[in-house]
Protein backbone atom coordinates (compact mmCIF):
# COMPACT_ATOMS: atom_id res chain seq x y z
CA UNK A 1 0.00 0.00 0.00
CA UNK A 2 1.36 3.43 -0.97
CA UNK A 3 0.31 7.03 -1.43
CA UNK A 4 -0.51 7.98 -5.01
CA UNK A 5 1.09 11.44 -4.66
CA UNK A 6 2.64 13.63 -1.98
CA UNK A 7 2.39 17.41 -1.84
CA UNK A 8 4.82 19.39 0.32
CA UNK A 9 3.93 22.95 1.30
CA UNK A 10 6.99 25.20 1.10
CA UNK A 11 7.56 28.79 2.16
CA UNK A 12 10.39 31.08 3.18
CA UNK A 13 10.75 29.67 6.70
CA UNK A 14 13.59 27.71 8.23
CA UNK A 15 11.82 24.37 8.37
CA UNK A 16 10.93 24.25 4.66
CA UNK A 17 13.94 22.19 3.58
CA UNK A 18 13.36 19.70 6.41
CA UNK A 19 9.80 19.24 5.16
CA UNK A 20 11.05 18.73 1.63
CA UNK A 21 13.57 16.08 2.71
CA UNK A 22 10.90 14.12 4.56
CA UNK A 23 8.42 14.42 1.69
CA UNK A 24 11.07 13.24 -0.78
CA UNK A 25 11.83 10.17 1.35
CA UNK A 26 8.15 9.28 1.62
CA UNK A 27 7.54 9.81 -2.09
CA UNK A 28 10.52 7.59 -2.90
CA UNK A 29 9.18 4.87 -0.60
CA UNK A 30 5.76 5.08 -2.27
CA UNK A 31 7.25 5.57 -5.75
CA UNK A 32 4.74 8.32 -6.35
CA UNK A 33 4.86 11.86 -7.76
CA UNK A 34 6.16 14.63 -5.50
CA UNK A 35 4.54 18.06 -5.76
CA UNK A 36 6.20 21.16 -4.33
CA UNK A 37 3.78 24.00 -3.55
CA UNK A 38 4.97 27.50 -2.67
CA UNK A 39 2.20 29.41 -0.92
CA UNK A 40 2.63 32.37 1.38
CA UNK A 41 1.59 35.87 2.23
CA UNK A 42 0.97 38.25 -0.64
CA UNK A 43 0.30 41.85 0.47
CA UNK A 44 -2.68 43.69 -0.95
CA UNK A 45 -1.20 46.14 -3.52
CA UNK A 46 -3.63 48.75 -2.26
CA UNK A 47 -1.57 49.17 0.91
CA UNK A 48 1.43 50.38 -1.04
CA UNK A 49 -0.48 53.35 -2.38
CA UNK A 50 -0.85 54.65 1.17
CA UNK A 51 2.93 55.09 1.35
CA UNK A 52 5.30 57.62 -0.06
CA UNK A 53 6.94 56.44 -3.30
CA UNK A 54 4.17 53.88 -3.66
CA UNK A 55 5.16 52.74 -7.15
CA UNK A 56 8.75 52.07 -6.11
CA UNK A 57 7.70 50.23 -2.92
CA UNK A 58 5.31 48.03 -4.87
CA UNK A 59 7.93 47.23 -7.50
CA UNK A 60 10.51 46.38 -4.83
CA UNK A 61 8.10 44.06 -3.04
CA UNK A 62 7.16 42.29 -6.27
CA UNK A 63 10.83 41.80 -7.08
CA UNK A 64 11.54 40.37 -3.59
CA UNK A 65 8.72 37.89 -3.99
CA UNK A 66 9.84 36.97 -7.51
CA UNK A 67 13.36 36.25 -6.22
CA UNK A 68 11.98 34.20 -3.32
CA UNK A 69 9.88 32.12 -5.73
CA UNK A 70 12.86 31.56 -8.00
CA UNK A 71 15.19 30.67 -5.12
CA UNK A 72 12.70 28.16 -3.73
CA UNK A 73 12.08 26.69 -7.18
CA UNK A 74 15.82 26.19 -7.63
CA UNK A 75 16.11 24.61 -4.17
CA UNK A 76 13.26 22.23 -4.99
CA UNK A 77 14.83 21.32 -8.34
CA UNK A 78 18.24 20.70 -6.74
CA UNK A 79 16.76 18.53 -3.97
CA UNK A 80 14.71 16.40 -6.36
CA UNK A 81 16.84 16.19 -9.51
CA UNK A 82 18.20 12.72 -8.69
CA UNK A 83 14.93 11.23 -7.46
CA UNK A 84 13.47 8.47 -9.65
CA UNK A 85 10.11 10.22 -9.47
CA UNK A 86 7.94 12.67 -11.33
CA UNK A 87 8.40 16.02 -9.53
CA UNK A 88 6.11 18.98 -10.12
CA UNK A 89 6.60 22.59 -8.98
CA UNK A 90 3.64 24.92 -8.35
CA UNK A 91 3.11 28.38 -6.89
CA UNK A 92 -0.02 30.24 -5.85
CA UNK A 93 -0.47 34.00 -5.51
CA UNK A 94 -3.03 36.43 -4.14
CA UNK A 95 -5.30 34.23 -1.97
CA UNK A 96 -2.85 31.63 -0.65
CA UNK A 97 -5.29 29.76 1.61
CA UNK A 98 -8.01 29.24 -0.99
CA UNK A 99 -5.63 28.46 -3.83
CA UNK A 100 -3.44 26.15 -1.73
CA UNK A 101 -6.53 24.14 -0.80
CA UNK A 102 -7.41 23.85 -4.47
CA UNK A 103 -4.00 22.33 -5.19
CA UNK A 104 -3.75 20.21 -2.04
CA UNK A 105 -6.91 18.19 -2.59
CA UNK A 106 -5.20 16.32 -5.42
CA UNK A 107 -2.60 14.80 -3.10
CA UNK A 108 -2.64 11.44 -1.36
CA UNK A 109 -0.69 13.02 1.51
CA UNK A 110 0.14 16.62 2.42
CA UNK A 111 3.38 17.47 4.22
CA UNK A 112 3.26 20.83 6.00
CA UNK A 113 5.00 22.56 8.90
CA UNK A 114 4.15 23.37 12.50
CA UNK A 115 3.23 26.99 13.05
CA UNK A 116 6.26 28.94 14.24
CA UNK A 117 5.81 32.16 16.23
CA UNK A 118 8.72 33.60 14.23
CA UNK A 119 7.11 32.63 10.93
CA UNK A 120 7.93 35.22 8.30
CA UNK A 121 4.56 34.64 6.62
CA UNK A 122 2.64 36.17 9.52
CA UNK A 123 -0.97 35.22 10.37
CA UNK A 124 -1.57 33.59 6.98
CA UNK A 125 0.77 30.74 8.01
CA UNK A 126 -1.55 29.71 10.86
CA UNK A 127 -4.64 30.15 8.68
CA UNK A 128 -3.15 28.01 5.95
CA UNK A 129 -2.12 25.21 8.32
CA UNK A 130 -5.56 25.06 9.94
CA UNK A 131 -7.22 25.05 6.51
CA UNK A 132 -5.02 22.15 5.33
CA UNK A 133 -5.88 20.16 8.47
CA UNK A 134 -9.63 20.79 8.48
CA UNK A 135 -10.66 21.67 4.93
CA UNK A 136 -8.41 19.80 2.51
CA UNK A 137 -10.01 16.40 3.06
CA UNK A 138 -6.51 14.90 2.89
CA UNK A 139 -4.23 13.49 5.62
CA UNK A 140 -1.64 16.07 6.64
CA UNK A 141 1.76 15.22 8.09
CA UNK A 142 2.88 18.20 10.17
CA UNK A 143 6.64 18.50 10.75
CA UNK A 144 7.89 20.31 13.89
CA UNK A 145 9.64 23.62 13.39
CA UNK A 146 12.69 22.34 15.29
CA UNK A 147 14.54 19.03 15.20
CA UNK A 148 15.83 16.49 12.70
CA UNK A 149 13.79 13.42 11.81
CA UNK A 150 15.77 10.64 10.10
CA UNK A 151 12.83 8.23 10.38
CA UNK A 152 9.07 8.72 10.30
CA UNK A 153 6.90 5.72 11.04
CA UNK A 154 9.25 3.17 12.65
CA UNK A 155 7.81 3.71 16.15
CA UNK A 156 4.30 5.11 16.15
CA UNK A 157 1.98 6.44 18.85
CA UNK A 158 -1.65 6.15 17.68
CA UNK A 159 -4.23 8.19 19.60
CA UNK A 160 -7.53 6.28 19.55
CA UNK A 161 -10.97 7.21 20.82
CA UNK A 162 -13.16 5.16 18.50
CA UNK A 163 -14.34 8.16 16.45
CA UNK A 164 -14.62 8.71 12.72
CA UNK A 165 -11.58 10.97 12.80
CA UNK A 166 -9.36 8.49 14.61
CA UNK A 167 -10.46 5.66 12.32
CA UNK A 168 -9.67 7.74 9.27
CA UNK A 169 -6.28 8.68 10.72
CA UNK A 170 -5.31 5.02 11.20
CA UNK A 171 -6.34 4.13 7.64
CA UNK A 172 -4.57 7.19 6.23
CA UNK A 173 -1.38 6.24 8.10
CA UNK A 174 -1.15 2.68 6.76
CA UNK A 175 1.41 3.48 4.04
CA UNK A 176 3.66 5.06 6.69
CA UNK A 177 3.47 2.40 9.38
CA UNK A 178 3.61 -1.00 7.66
CA UNK A 179 5.99 -3.21 9.65
CA UNK A 180 6.35 -0.63 12.44
CA UNK A 181 6.08 -0.92 16.21
CA UNK A 182 3.05 0.93 17.51
CA UNK A 183 1.57 1.97 20.83
CA UNK A 184 -2.20 2.30 20.56
CA UNK A 185 -3.25 4.84 23.20
CA UNK A 186 -6.93 4.50 24.03
CA UNK A 187 -8.20 7.60 25.82
CA UNK A 188 -11.38 9.60 25.69
CA UNK A 189 -12.80 12.76 27.16
CA UNK A 190 -13.77 11.96 30.72
CA UNK A 191 -16.41 14.70 30.70
CA UNK A 192 -18.57 12.78 28.21
CA UNK A 193 -19.90 9.25 27.95
CA UNK A 194 -18.43 7.28 25.02
CA UNK A 195 -20.60 7.39 21.93
CA UNK A 196 -22.65 4.29 21.22
CA UNK A 197 -20.92 3.93 17.85
CA UNK A 198 -17.37 4.32 19.25
CA UNK A 199 -15.25 1.55 17.73
CA UNK A 200 -13.31 -0.61 20.23
CA UNK A 201 -9.54 -0.30 20.18
CA UNK A 202 -9.29 -4.02 19.37
CA UNK A 203 -10.66 -3.31 15.88
CA UNK A 204 -7.89 -0.80 15.18
CA UNK A 205 -5.31 -3.24 16.54
CA UNK A 206 -6.45 -5.92 14.10
CA UNK A 207 -6.25 -3.46 11.22
CA UNK A 208 -2.64 -2.58 12.05
CA UNK A 209 -1.60 -6.16 12.70
CA UNK A 210 -2.82 -7.14 9.24
CA UNK A 211 -0.21 -4.66 7.93
CA UNK A 212 2.57 -6.30 9.91
CA UNK A 213 2.54 -3.73 12.72
CA UNK A 214 3.55 -4.95 16.17
CA UNK A 215 1.00 -3.32 18.48
CA UNK A 216 0.84 -2.75 22.21
CA UNK A 217 -2.19 -1.11 23.81
CA UNK A 218 -2.11 1.53 26.54
CA UNK A 219 -5.22 2.91 28.23
CA UNK A 220 -5.34 6.51 29.37
CA UNK A 221 -7.56 8.01 32.06
CA UNK A 222 -9.25 10.52 29.76
CA UNK A 223 -10.21 13.91 31.14
CA UNK A 224 -10.17 17.43 29.72
CA UNK A 225 -8.77 18.32 26.30
CA UNK A 226 -5.66 19.62 28.06
CA UNK A 227 -5.18 16.34 29.96
CA UNK A 228 -5.70 14.19 26.86
CA UNK A 229 -3.33 16.32 24.77
CA UNK A 230 -0.65 16.17 27.45
CA UNK A 231 -1.14 12.40 27.76
CA UNK A 232 -0.59 11.93 24.01
CA UNK A 233 2.61 13.96 24.08
CA UNK A 234 3.89 12.24 27.23
CA UNK A 235 3.23 8.71 25.97
CA UNK A 236 4.79 9.53 22.61
CA UNK A 237 7.96 10.62 24.41
CA UNK A 238 7.98 7.58 26.71
CA UNK A 239 7.52 5.24 23.74
CA UNK A 240 10.28 6.92 21.74
CA UNK A 241 7.84 7.57 18.90
CA UNK A 242 9.01 9.11 15.65
CA UNK A 243 5.40 9.64 14.52
CA UNK A 244 2.05 10.40 16.19
CA UNK A 245 -1.18 9.50 14.39
CA UNK A 246 -4.43 11.15 15.45
CA UNK A 247 -7.67 12.65 14.25
CA UNK A 248 -7.89 16.41 13.80
CA UNK A 249 -10.89 18.13 15.34
CA UNK A 250 -12.36 21.54 14.67
CA UNK A 251 -15.38 23.75 15.20
CA UNK A 252 -17.15 26.14 12.85
CA UNK A 253 -17.14 26.39 9.07
CA UNK A 254 -14.84 27.56 6.31
CA UNK A 255 -12.70 30.56 7.29
CA UNK A 256 -14.16 30.47 10.80
CA UNK A 257 -12.84 26.97 11.57
CA UNK A 258 -11.13 26.68 14.93
CA UNK A 259 -9.00 23.73 16.01
CA UNK A 260 -10.28 21.59 18.87
CA UNK A 261 -8.42 21.70 22.17
CA UNK A 262 -6.52 18.40 21.88
CA UNK A 263 -5.52 19.13 18.29
CA UNK A 264 -4.31 22.62 19.15
CA UNK A 265 -2.29 21.49 22.16
CA UNK A 266 -0.54 18.70 20.23
CA UNK A 267 0.08 21.02 17.30
CA UNK A 268 1.63 23.67 19.54
CA UNK A 269 3.81 21.32 21.63
CA UNK A 270 4.71 18.50 19.20
CA UNK A 271 8.33 17.31 19.08
CA UNK A 272 7.93 14.63 16.37
CA UNK A 273 5.90 14.65 13.14
CA UNK A 274 2.16 14.17 13.58
CA UNK A 275 -0.20 12.75 10.98
CA UNK A 276 -3.60 14.44 11.33
CA UNK A 277 -6.79 13.35 9.55
CA UNK A 278 -10.15 15.07 9.63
Amino acid sequence: MAYDSILVHLDGNRQAMQRLQIAARLATASQCPLIGLLAGRVPDPGWFYLMNNAQRCLAEDQERRRLRRENMRCAFAAATQDLPLACDWRTVDRDPVTLALREAREAGLIVSGQYDADNAEGPVARQLLEALLLESGRPTLVVPCAGVFPSVGARVLVAWNGSRESARAVHDALPLVAGARACMLSAGNGAREPRADATPVSHAVRLLERRGVSVEVAHGPGGSDLAVGELILSRASDFGADLVVMGAYGHGRLRELVLGGVTRLVLESMTVPVLFSH
